[in-house]
């Protein structure tokens, strides 16, 4: 770390009906953060009328005052939950688009789906952004950002968003290890007993997660292998020898427990590592090779399939700023 980072104040936006893990889990986060054992980040609760208001699980919020104009903030943290009720808010679109176009060093954060709210105030326009996988349908409205359901964070500038729920503690420790560093972010990971960097461009969606919903035994343990050692060679053999079945059982198992073949789920695991390793600047081959693509060709082909673009037109569009 090269400086000393400056304290600072965020600002984070409660309403009746928030998601408050949306809340709890990065302002926990930035709670817990400490540098040369000061404290960095100081947590307001503002909501638009100062009044108290109810989480969406009946939890009693109070408000250390009103969102307005003239609230003193470096950062402004916007969770997810019913926020539907604000999206043709005038007020408030106009107050948070003012606050976007003043920045300087400062940041708008939002968590699930508090990125509605940032795009209909016309914030994230031209920008990568990501939200909650379920408001895939909700996001049509706002096609002048460029979204992309598939990541659990992302960052264009000083915009941040992140997919939602626990992803919001992941996108704290990035800023957390952007201000203060990675001994920082790793105690504050430790502490709460969290991955220290899931990257950005992670999938947010049910395939990490396969292993840990199927009463397949024999099938949970091969995912978790795969997702472990993605550079392995999996051809369909191998995969059905260390499952201990025949390829044709094994290919039926894989599509009935998560609707892809062997193959399909093999290349979407190493497509999804390949997407972090790339957010690390790593030379191509290298990516390549630790994905378990063998060649730079076999890893462009993987992503034409999956998102209909090169690497390099990727990253283009959807690379990450660390």
């Amino acid at each position: 770390m090269d400086k000393i980072p400056q304290p600072r104040t965020i600002s984070v936006l409660i309403f009746n009906g928030v998601n408050i893990l949306d809340v709890a889990g990065p302002v926990q986060a930035f709670e817990t953060a400490r540098f040369d054992k000061r404290k960095i980040y100081s947590l307001r609760y503002l909501s638009m009328d100062g009044k108290p208001v109810r989480a969406s699980c009946g939890l009693a919020l109070s408000a250390d005052g009103r969102l307005s104009a003239r609230s003193r903030t470096d950062d402004l943290l916007i969770p997810g939950g019913e926020v539907d009720q604000f999206l043709n808010d005038d007020a408030l679109l106009g107050l948070i688009a003012k606050k976007s176009k003043n920045l300087r060093d400062g940041r708008i954060i939002s968590v699930c789906s508090g990125a509605l709210i940032l795009a209909a105030a016309g914030v994230l326009n031209g920008q990568v952004a990501t939200t909650h996988w379920s408001r895939e349908n909700h996001i049509r409205q706002y096609s002048d950002v460029v979204w992309d359901l598939d990541r659990i964070c992302a960052q264009t500038g000083n915009i941040f968003t992140s997919a939602g729920v626990t992803t919001g503690i992941d996108l704290a420790l990035a800023i957390i290890r952007m201000d203060c560093g990675n001994a920082a972010a790793l105690a504050v990971a430790r502490e709460l007993v969290v991955q220290l960097r899931r990257t950005g461009g992670q999938s947010q969606y049910a395939m990490h997660l396969a292993g840990q919903f199927t009463d397949d035994d024999r099938l949970a343990r091969l995912i978790e292998r795969v997702l472990a050692r993605p550079d392995q060679e999996w051809s369909l053999d191998d995969l059905a020898e260390d499952a201990g079945m025949n390829a044709r059982t094994l290919t039926r198992r894989f599509k009935r427990h998560i609707a892809l073949s062997p193959s399909q789920f093999v290349e979407k695991v190493r497509v999804d590592h390949a997407r972090g390793l790339l957010a690390e600047n790593l030379p191509l081959k290298t990516v390549a090779s630790q994905s378990g693509f063998v060649d730079i060709q076999r890893m462009r082909r993987a992503f034409q399939r999956r998102f209909g673009v090169s690497v390099s037109e990727y990253l283009s569009v959807f690379g990450e700023s660390e």
